[in-house]
């Protein structure tokens, strides 16, 4: 009777094995199944795997108690729930709420990758102790935070306990315990960088950011010089929201008391003890239809980002700081501007404001027509103030300009455009002495715009290059304008917005001019001629090989400075294979056959390993330079750079860069380069410089 009473007491308890998964929703599979006749759990061994839903649960063993609904996975544990894979050494998974008691966890949740020696699923999220979160892999360079708590959220946000910030075994700056995302934990900006200029003596820089909230990121920038002083600074970037409703923005700062040999400012003034810079600039985006630009940089002399950031400096040497607000519905676009001049060592046209009203082109009156419009008015309050001695303009003025044009086809290879256009500008005040104080000009423009379309294909392949069949397409074009009595009134005109120096053929039509205050009488008519080769290419459908631009004015009236042919503009661009580059840009005078400007470049880059860059710069009596500057891959870790940039009129090198680039841990790069410059007053003869920044950040 014993017998039979246990062996039917053991059929009963193993009946849930073959009856209970399938209701519960529930998929079980081992190398073998047991029963523990202690705790009642079914014992699965070897290859062990737990399906409920979405979640997986795989191990060497896996109990199971039907009653309590509880499996504990233990040994080389891996737990795949949704997007996220966990690897444990005991898992315990309760399938009423889906809940799981973790201990020592390891998983990746992009882009980081967390431990933790005890982890409890929550309402609120993975509630981590003991807790490490590295960016990227684990390593002894790899930034790492660490925490008593982390609670990762379901958002993919992370609120830390007593959380500390370092590399690999190093722990040094505390972190918020406020939520902050999971891409925003480390510092996505960093650098560092040490060296020498004779101008600075030995340097130590160091940027970071830190997170202080989602979307917000706080730090500062801090330098030694050893023969300036100290400059420190706050710094940061922000960004919240997407699409059409959000902002993006950084800033930058700091602050020195010089010591050192300051020597003079680009006016000659001696440069002041207490130097400071300041950079802000910032994007609004309110819906789709309404946008706002800020750019806003404050020098307190002229020298002060070329002596501590010449980074910064050399791309942009004049600092602009305005504010811009967009508008646009329909076809229409309403601009709000004002430009300020925060460093009075600088000229600088001011806008205080600008409000412009622009009616894009669009067509008028019944289909059959085909007649189109456009238009812009504008009123600005313009000041500018030239450095020490000069003169201070200022000017009130509102400007209206409107233009009709019909594109005519007599041909699918013909077009024709005449275009009627006028402008109306009143000053409030004049630049000379008058009774009316006032001055109101009008000007009106008649012209034609033509093209004619012309094509022919060839039968050429050539595999070496890649060449399956050529498409020449040739576009002959002709502009005319005449613009009659254009410097009337300028005697009596603030020439604020006057022409800037250029050597490129400027804008025909009236209503692209940007030198308001400076329009000369205009009959002129432009020949351009456009050559563009092409080719099939296998992913984009087409790609150009040969780009070849010629473009001359013909004026039939001209002021006594001017000559009744302009130079000739000559564009080419050879492109024979995506690895190879070559441009030219050249300006010839044909009145006396001399070359006045000529403008080249090669670019060959095999993208694994090498890339060089030749180019040569010349300007009639100004410029007349050599610049080549490439780099080797060595292996993943090392690749060198050099630069050279040579000044034949000088005969002499201005520039010349050497050094290495290293790269650590797939996260940081450490570059390595000497500086040697000839005829510089500031920088000195001679720099070394090592830096480090964040290659993945």
């Amino acid at each position: 009777m014993r017998f039979w009473f246990l062996l039917v007491l053991l059929a009963t308890a193993l009946l849930p094995l073959g009856a209970q998964p399938a209701a519960l929703g529930l998929s079980l599979d081992a190398d073998s199944t047991t029963l523990d006749q202690v705790s009642g759990e079914s014992v699965l061994q070897g290859n062990a795997s737990l399906i409920h839903g979405e979640t997986t649960l795989r191990a060497r063993e896996i109990r199971f108690n039907f009653r309590t609904k509880i499996a504990t996975a233990r040994g080389n544990v891996i737990l795949q729930m949704q997007d996220r894979r966990v690897l444990a050494d005991e898992i315990t998974y309760r399938l009423t709420d889906k809940s799981l008691d973790i201990k020592n966890l390891r998983a990746g949740v992009n882009p980081v990758y967390l431990s933790g020696s005890h982890v409890k699923t929550t309402s609120e999220g993975w509630q981590m102790e003991g807790a490490k979160a590295f960016l990227h892999e684990p390593g002894p360079w790899s930034p790492i935070v660490r925490a008593q708590s982390l609670l990762v959220r379901e958002d993919k946000t992370l609120e830390l306990d007593e959380g500390r910030l370092g590399l690999g075994r190093f722990t040094l700056l505390p972190l918020p315990g406020v939520p902050i995302p999971m891409d925003e934990v480390f510092f996505r900006y960093l650098s560092i960088g040490a060296g020498y200029r004779k101008s600075l003596g030995a340097f130590f820089e160091v940027g970071m950011h830190l997170p202080i909230s989602s979307g917000f990121e706080v730090g500062a920038d801090l330098g030694y010089y050893s023969s300036r002083g100290i400059m420190a600074g706050p710094s940061g970037n922000y960004r919240r929201g997407s699409g059409n409703q959000g902002f993006t923005g950084a800033f930058n700062s700091g602050f020195i008391h010089d010591s050192g040999d300051k020597q003079r400012d680009v006016l000659g003034v001696p440069i002041p003890e207490d130097r400071a810079l300041i950079h802000w600039e910032h994007r609004h985006r309110f819906s789709e239809s309404l946008s706002l630009i800020l750019d806003l940089d404050y020098w307190s002399d002229s020298e002060v980002v070329r002596d501590f950031r010449p980074k910064e400096f050399y791309p942009v040497q004049q600092t602009d700081t305005f504010v811009q607000a967009e508008y646009t519905w329909n076809n229409t676009v309403l601009t709000g501007l004002t430009r300020l001049n925060l460093n009075r060592y600088f000229q600088v046209q001011e806008r205080l404001p600008e409000l412009q009203f622009s009616l894009l082109p669009m067509s008028i009156g019944p289909p059959s027509l085909a007649l189109y419009q456009r238009a812009h008015a504008s009123v600005v309050r313009l000041r500018e103030d030239a450095p020490l001695t000069g003169p201070t303009l200022r000017s009130d003025r509102i400007n209206l300009y409107y233009a009709l044009s019909r594109p005519y086809l007599p041909r699918e290879w013909l077009s024709l455009k005449p275009v009627l256009g006028a402008q109306v500008t009143h000053y409030a005040k004049t630049a000379t002495t008058s009774d009316k104080g006032h001055y109101t000009r009008v000007l009106g423009e008649v012209g034609l715009d033509a093209e004619l379309r012309t094509s022919a294909t060839y039968d050429y392949r050539n595999p070496s290059w890649k060449i399956e069949g050529l498409r020449h397409l040739l576009t002959p074009r002709l502009g005319y304008r005449y613009l009659p009595s254009g410097s009337r009134g300028r005697v009596h005109l603030p020439q604020i917005d006057r022409r800037a120096f250029a050597t490129y053929l400027q804008p025909l039509d009236l209503g692209d001019q940007r030198n308001v205050d400076e329009i000369d009488d205009q009959n002129t008519v432009r020949l351009q001629l456009d050559n563009l080769l092409q080719t099939r290419d296998a992913e984009y459908g087409s790609r150009n090989l040969v780009h070849f631009n010629l473009a001359i004015d013909l004026r039939l009236d001209r002021s006594p400075a001017e000559r009744t042919l302009s130079d000739l503009h000559t564009e080419l661009s050879l492109t024979p294979a995506r690895w190879m580059r070559f441009d030219v840009y050249q300006r010839y005078a044909t009145y006396d056959g001399k070359l006045k400007e000529l403008n080249t470049g090669l670019t060959i880059t095999n993208s694994e390993w090498w890339s060089l860059r030749l180019g040569t710069h010349y300007l009639e009596r100004s410029i007349e330079e050599y610049v080549a500057e490439g780099t080797v891959r060595f292996n993943e870790v090392y690749e060198a750079f050099a630069r050279m940039h040579y000044d034949s009129r000088q005969a002499r090198f201005v520039q010349q860069t050497y050094g290495i680039h290293h790269t650590l841990d797939n996260l940081w790069v450490l570059s390595y380069g000497f500086n040697f410059y000839e005829g510089r007053r500031r920088e000195g003869s001679f720099g070394f410089v090592v830096e480090v920044d964040a290659a993945r950040f």
